[in-house]
């Protein structure tokens, strides 16, 4: 385990933007269905993705970061799934896995098994597939699919992308308000780019069965869930510039533009470059229930703005690789800067943040996030385990040195 010694330092300058590991998840399993290539990025989680896709069956190629897929083999031997701490890897795969009949059992680490699967596998229960969450068992059939999407919009990604490939027509119910629904935008973009045909409904969506995927050679697209880390240093030191961001994307993290923008930040754009520069921050308002990626890094830039920001739909923050909302406190309150929790809602009063030892809780949202604190801080910092990073932005640490950051690597 490495930890990170961090000094504060006035960061500037330009960074690349990461690939969209949402965005990647998707299209590799559009490519696989498609006998397909794709250039996929260097996130542990996409690479999880794609080798469960070769686990499952499909022939596969290696190279670098790309992969090109070939037929698919089935098999009645039981396959075995490395998922690693990859939710979107388990809730993606497993829906495919039992709508292609395959038996499979999926190795998950961390917090993984502790999070929520309930819904999904009720529903696949209900259509030929046993499942407990890291197993599936039998064959998916056609039908009504009823679907708690009060938890995770991944259910629902999972059951899309899987329910084209069944012989009959389904549909998807949402029970309750969808949480996270621009993921499940990305989804059908994806779907839309593969020939793949959706329609909405009033309770939720018509999935046509007997379709094939189509997809022809893709770009994984420039991730705002990563760039909102070197966004929001931009906004709190001398600005910084994030390119190969596309402001037309269905990535609803873009909303970290907004954010800034209402925290007195100044936020311009030319082509896919996006540039933020500091001004006198100030407390604002913010509902994490379609963003809550973006609830670490914020709770950064509220710690640093005038006045108690506030950020509601907070609850979901609980079941994510850590405890995000207990983390969030955590970190801040290691920094100097109060926070309260009221009903579903999470207050913060900025102020003058201090160095300190934070944790990464082996959570890459968590680690990035206590990294550009740090770096903003008063007097020197320690944030704890910080090759978590690999599981989104793996290139993190070099970009923070890229505008400026100042840190040794110590070893432990």
């Amino acid at each position: 385990m490495s930890d990170a010694r961090i000094f504060p330092s006035a960061l500037k300058g330009r960074v690349a933007a990461a690939p969209s590991k949402s965005y990647a998840h998707r299209l590799l399993i559009a490519a696989a269905l498609s006998g397909g290539s794709l250039s996929f990025g260097d996130s542990d989680d996409a690479y999880r993705t794609a080798k469960g896709l070769e686990a499952l069956g499909f022939e596969a190629a290696f190279e670098g970061d790309r992969v090109r897929y070939g037929a698919f083999h089935p098999s009645a031997e039981e396959k075995i799934v490395r998922v690693g701490e990859s939710g979107s890897t388990l809730r993606f795969l497993l829906p495919l896995a039992a709508a292609l009949g395959v038996s499979a059992t999926f190795l998950r680490e961390g917090r993984l098994a502790e999070r929520p699967m309930g819904a999904l596998t009720e529903t696949l229960l209900a259509h030929g597939a046993a499942s407990d969450g890291g197993k599936t068992r039998g064959a998916l059939t056609a039908g009504r699919y009823e679907i708690d999407a009060t938890v995770s919009s991944q259910y629902v990604t999972g059951l899309l992308m899987a329910l084209p490939l069944l012989e009959g027509d389904s549909e998807i119910v949402l029970k309750g308000r969808m949480v996270s629904a621009p993921y499940v935008e990305i989804t059908l973009d994806v779907l839309g780019k593969a020939g793949i045909e959706i329609h909405r409904t009033a309770e939720g969506f018509f999935v046509a069965g007997g379709q094939k995927y189509h997809l022809t050679e893709s770009r994984v697209p420039g991730d705002f869930s990563g760039a909102a880390f070197y966004l929001v240093a931009g906004a709190l030191g001398e600005g910084v510039e994030v390119t190969g961001l596309d402001l037309t994307s269905a990535q609803g993290d873009k909303a970290v533009l907004d954010a800034l923008r209402a925290a007195g930040a100044e936020v311009s754009s030319q082509g896919e470059a996006v540039k933020v520069k500091g001004g006198a921050l100030r407390a604002f308002r913010l509902n994490l229930e379609n963003i809550p990626d973006l609830a670490p890094i914020l709770s950064v830039l509220a710690a640093f703005a005038k006045g108690e920001s506030v950020f509601e739909k907070v609850g979901r923050l609980r079941d994510k690789e850590s405890d995000r909302l207990f983390a969030i406190r955590d970190m801040l309150g290691r920094a100097g800067i109060e926070t309260k929790e009221e009903g579903d809602a999470l207050f913060i009063r900025g102020g003058k943040p201090r160095g300190g030892v934070f944790e990464s809780f082996s959570d890459h949202r968590m680690c990035m996030s206590a990294a550009v604190l740090a770096s903003f801080a008063e007097g020197e910092s320690r944030v704890k385990e910080v090759e978590c990073v690999r599981k989104s932005y793996p290139s993190f640490w070099e970009d923070l040195k890229k505008v400026g950051g100042r840190y040794e690597m110590e070893r432990r």
